[in-house]
């Protein structure tokens, strides 16, 4: 399969099917038992710490998970999904802050925003960083 590539069969199933919390098999690679829309109860492999969002006891929040099978009665998280979804979500949690507060445009706001954010080339004590020029 091809890098970015979807898998034809994969599914989505919500948190809320899985069985178990997070385990671990000895070579140390994560997995949770879940009920599949058939019924069936099948390891998915993937690494929940980073994208299940686990409580106390290891169990996966219940949002939606994109997994597709290995082809030998086990599943995948698919990762590059999650990751994609994160990333949506931290955009429009973002656009969401960026609303435009009392008298600002939301020009205004995004610029505060992104001045917050990644510092517009300043040193943390305020002054311009150097730049290095090729002479």
């Amino acid at each position: 399969m091809m890098k970015g590539d979807q898998p034809k069969e994969s599914i989505k199933i919500a948190g809320q099917y899985a069985v178990t919390p997070i385990q671990q098999t000895q070579d140390g690679n994560q997995f949770v038992e879940m009920e599949l829309p058939n019924g069936e109860v099948a390891p998915v492999f993937g690494d929940w710490e980073s994208y299940g969002n686990p409580d106390q006891e290891g169990r996966i929040e219940d949002l939606d998970y994109r997994i597709y099978p290995l082809g030998d009665g086990t599943y995948a998280l698919d990762a590059g999904e999650m990751e994609s979804e994160m990333l949506r979500e931290e955009s429009r949690e973002f656009a969401r802050d960026t609303q435009g507060g009392p008298g600002a445009s939301r020009m205004e706001d995004l610029l505060e925003k992104l001045t917050q954010r990644k510092g517009m080339g300043q040193m943390p004590g305020g002054g311009m960083r150097p730049v290095k020029r090729g002479y």
